[in-house]
């Protein structure tokens, strides 16, 4: 079991210094779903309310998810179900792109990215997605389950999509107008009426263009962060009840799902699929094959979660072609321009291989863009302590069940008058086997 993660033996500080999600320079994707309910819900959080007692259904104590009032899953408990989001998503014209042609295919390939053009996923289930989305707190950058707190990490990106999640990050300044056009012309030698329409049309961050300018340094570049910078900030959007529409690379979501979760889905496997490409890629996800699972909703499957249903290190056969980085056991921030996300593995360690105990509560400070950058190049200073090795797959200590019901909303389906009280369940080992 603990083949899959090497052992770390020297104790490292935990890195506490956290910032909350900054992305001022990137357009937010929301727009108000119901004035009325965004009202309500505001109420809910009013000093002397909730925000100090605590909500129906969860969290007693909300220390910790201080932000619940305005997550969706209040309002889902409350009566006010949201819309179905939006899914945005440029994935089909990624599949008709194809192979880029001899010439350039060497350019492509020294950039890191050329993986993706064989793993994104054509047809996406929307309510599988929904039912992780409504799940995850951006206080804790984790998808909160009743086994406890899961997340997806670089490890995780590194296995599915083949991305590098080692290098640089990327900084960037914002592009007046006529600077992007520049640009779009520039790089991809169209003319300035087709760059203009494609900057107004807001089809793309056309700043994201600036990484290739230089396709020599192109491949030097943490892509793999990049993309986990990207979801998290779009799962942070979406756990908000007044958004209506995400985008991202959601085949990192949706594959990352899959390999966790496999009774969520009756999956298909691609026979043709050969271990040496990208994880993501051995999934067949046209519309023939799709095929959600029957009878509960992936609402209520999420509610009656047990240890068993998840599959805490699913990488073993994989490890021949990508191997365990340390890396991967990075905590603190990182970024994508002006984008920052946190990385909380202590709060994920059985997915590590790991017990999980308590996590110390979420710290916020605010570290410049350069003390950022210093932190992931000298990672090894900030990756996580890590204590025993499960005995079985996700093994958490005997006080982490009752803390977890505590700070979080184990549920997302109200009870009904007349339903047996739910608690948490006790950490007994035999469960596990």
């Amino acid at each position: 079991m603990a083949e899959d993660v090497p052992q770390m033996i020297e104790d490292v500080p935990h890195m506490t210094d956290d910032v909350p999600q900054m992305s001022e320079d990137v357009p937010q994707m929301t727009a108000d779903v119901d004035a009325t309910v965004a009202e309500d819900l505001g109420h809910d959080g009013a000093e002397g309310s909730h925000a100090d007692e605590g909500f129906p259904g969860g969290p007693c104590d909300p220390s910790v998810l201080t932000s619940f009032a305005e997550h969706v899953a209040h309002a889902i408990w409350t009566g006010h179900e949201r819309p179905e989001l939006k899914l945005v998503s440029n994935r089909r014209k990624v599949t008709l792109i194809g192979r880029p042609v001899p010439e350039i295919e060497g350019l492509v390939a020294a950039t890191g990215l050329s993986q993706l053009i064989g793993c994104s996923v054509v047809t996406s289930d929307p309510r599988l997605i929904f039912a992780f989305m409504e799940r995850w707190h951006r206080e804790t950058d984790t998808f909160h389950l009743l086994v406890g707190e899961l997340t997806i990490t670089l490890d995780n990106v590194s296995s599915l999509l083949h991305l590098p999640i080692s290098g640089a990050f990327h900084s960037f300044e914002a592009l007046s107008v006529d600077e992007a056009v520049f640009l779009l012309m520039e790089l991809l030698e169209v003319s300035s009426e087709e760059a203009r329409a494609e900057t107004s049309a807001k089809n793309v961050h056309v700043v994201h263009l600036e990484a290739f300018h230089d396709l020599g340094h192109s491949g030097g570049y943490a892509w793999g962060a990049a993309a986990l910078v990207h979801m998290y900030d779009q799962l942070d959007k979406a756990s908000r009840t007044t958004t209506w529409q995400i985008g991202g690379y959601l085949t990192l979501l949706q594959c990352w799902i899959y390999e966790h979760f496999l009774s969520m889905h009756q999956f298909v496997i691609d026979d043709a699929y050969e271990e040496t490409s990208p994880r993501a890629s051995r999934w067949l996800m046209t519309k023939a094959h799709m095929k959600g699972i029957t009878g509960a909703s992936y609402r209520a499957h999420c509610d009656s979660l047990t240890i068993t249903n998840v599959c805490w290190l699913p990488y073993s056969d994989h490890r021949g072609v990508r191997g365990f980085e340390l890396i991967s056991s990075f905590q603190g921030q990182l970024r994508w321009g002006p984008m920052v996300v946190t990385v909380r593995s202590e709060r994920v360690l059985c997915q590590f291989g790991y017990i999980q105990s308590i996590p110390l509560s979420p710290v916020s400070a605010s570290l410049s863009y350069d003390d950022i950058d210093e932190g992931w190049m000298h990672f090894s200073d900030h990756v996580i302590a890590l204590g025993d090795l499960c005995v079985v797959p996700g093994q958490v200590s005997t006080d982490y069940m009752e803390w977890l019901f505590q700070i979080s909303h184990p549920f997302m389906i109200p009870t009904q008058a007349g339903d047996q009280l739910r608690h948490a369940p006790a950490p007994d080992h035999e469960d596990y086997m």
